[in-house]
């Protein structure tokens, strides 16, 4: 049975993008906070496997 291949990809988000969290954090309003980190990483992902793939 092959061994699957896990790749590691490292997400760090822009000063801009911290400035908007704790904006957020301070509305006290985790799912808000959820929602724009979630949406955050998944644009990071799909640019880094676009980026790997093309």
């Amino acid at each position: 049975m092959a061994k699957q291949r896990i790749e590691k990809t490292l997400i760090i988000l822009d000063e801009d993008e911290i400035r908007q969290v704790m904006q957020l954090a301070q509305r006290d309003d985790p799912q808000e906070i959820y929602r724009f980190v979630k949406e955050v990483i998944a644009k990071k992902v799909e640019a880094a496997l676009r980026q790997r793939c093309g």
